[in-house]
């Protein structure tokens, strides 16, 4: 018998198997010994009572689980009963869609976080997270500064505000908080209507643009929305050359003392529309052409250029003369330079990157010229013969701006020499323009770090 019991039913029933073919279920189990069907009773019974057993564990976990989760009310009233005053801004003119559909959770940790406001994120990847149009257009153009030196809620309000875009502040105040020096431009003759009303937006993106400028086209699909071209000289129609220029070669999208918002500077010949001093007689349906060609045009007039300029400058090389730094017509610097930011990053894009960091790291940058990215402030190329184009040698430089702190500095010149490298100190030994790690746009922390560099013992 017990050797019986120590075989399966399976393997019993398995012995059998010749005999089953054919034959009626009856008959079969009629041939089962009855302590097999007992045994088949009692396998079925005890499955039946584990499953039961699992099913009641499942259903207690599963409430207990829900009693320790389940929430006193649902978000985002339960959030609002600490955060009483955002509760208060639904009230505003405009409302951040997911802050209006009640989805803290969106943006928020509600346990904890490594973040300020509990945020899953950074700010700006919790914003562009969901403005992918505004990701995708820094990724393929010039990206506003403020917004790559700052965060999303320098400029907008995070949930509720009362100026459209959900701006901090009026479009205009908000801009000329940093564009301050726009102000003046108010004063004079002619002043563009956008500008004037304070509309920026109407012309520029205020997060990126392949355009310069920030524009939000280029400058002739922004300005013939407007203006119908009626370009001319000597009385002569030139739009057929102008039409694929772009208009702000001549005007200035913000205000001029020039008729028709030439300028704001501007090339004197230019402004007194006298462009026969530099152009061959213009006439209808004939190419434009200059007197003499690149450089030369320009020594014409300005013959003590010459002699500075370094031939053997790798910019040089670039073939286009003067026009390489300088606006031939007009520009919004007086000595018509064109757009460092623009110009120099083009190529020196790892100089803006290390910037940037810098920038981000540091509380304040007291160099306006690099805050401001004026590198023509500091660097002249193709003029100057000193290292990295300083205008003047490394020390002169920066006592150009820095007079006060020249006079208490660290002994620095010809005869103060840097124990690591035996090269003269100079301002840029200890200080750096780019890639500063500490304050007062120091290499290393000036408390002991960057003293033992030289100062062992």
């Amino acid at each position: 018998m017990n050797k019986h019991k120590a075989m399966s039913i399976e393997q019993r029933v398995k012995t059998k198997e010749r005999h089953c073919e054919g034959r009626s279920p009856e008959a079969i189990s009629n041939e089962i010994p009855r302590y097999a069907q007992n045994d088949s009773k009692v396998y079925y019974a005890l499955c039946s009572m584990l499953i039961a057993l699992c099913s009641m564990l499942l259903l207690a976990w599963v409430g207990f689980a829900h009693a320790q989760t389940a929430l006193k009310t649902e978000v985002p009233d339960l959030c609002y009963e600490c955060h009483k005053q955002l509760k208060e801004s639904l009230s505003q003119s405009y409302i951040h869609f997911p802050f209006k559909q009640g989805k803290c959770e969106v943006c928020h940790n509600v346990h904890a976080s490594d973040r300020k406001d509990l945020l899953k994120d950074d700010v700006n990847s919790v914003c562009l997270s969901c403005h992918e149009g505004i990701r995708n257009l820094m990724s393929k153009g010039t990206v506003h500064g403020a917004l790559k030196k700052g965060v999303c809620t320098d400029c907008h309000s995070s949930h509720a505000g009362m100026n459209k875009l959900l701006l901090v502040k009026e479009e205009k105040k908000l801009c000329w908080d940093c564009h301050e020096a726009l102000k003046e431009q108010f004063n004079k003759s002619h002043v563009h209507t956008p500008f004037k009303e304070g509309e920026c937006s109407s012309c520029h993106n205020a997060h990126a643009s392949p355009e310069g400028n920030l524009l939000l086209a280029s400058p002739n699909k922004i300005c013939q929305t407007c203006h119908k071209p009626r370009c001319s000289a000597a009385a002569v129609s030139i739009f057929s050359i102008t039409k694929d220029l772009d208009c702000n070669t001549c005007h200035t999208g913000h205000s001029s003392d020039s008729k028709g918002l030439l300028g704001p500077y501007g090339h004197t010949a230019f402004l007194n529309e006298s462009c026969e001093q530099c152009h061959n007689p213009i006439a209808a349906g004939v190419k434009i052409t200059t007197k003499l060609s690149k450089k030369e045009l320009c020594f014409s007039c300005h013959a003590e250029e010459r002699t500075r300029v370094n031939e053997a400058d790798v910019h040089e090389g670039n073939k286009k003369g003067c026009t390489l730094c300088h606006d031939y017509h007009a520009s919004m610097k007086k000595n018509l330079t064109v757009k460092e930011s623009d110009f120099c990053f083009s190529c020196h894009k790892d100089t803006e990157k290390r910037q940037l960091s810098m920038v981000k790291a540091l509380k304040s940058i007291g160099c306006e010229p690099v805050r401001d990215s004026r590198c023509f402030e500091c660097h002249v190329p193709v003029h100057s013969h000193n290292p990295l184009y300083f205008r003047e040698d490394n020390i002169l430089t920066c006592a150009r701006c820095h007079k006060a702190e020249h006079k208490v500095a660290h002994p620095m010149g010809k005869n103060v020499l840097d124990p690591r490298d035996g090269k003269p100190i100079t301002c840029i030994t200890c200080h750096s323009m780019h890639s500063a790690k500490a304050d007062f746009m120091l290499y290393l922390d000036r408390k002991r770090a960057l003293c033992i560099q030289c100062h062992k013992r």
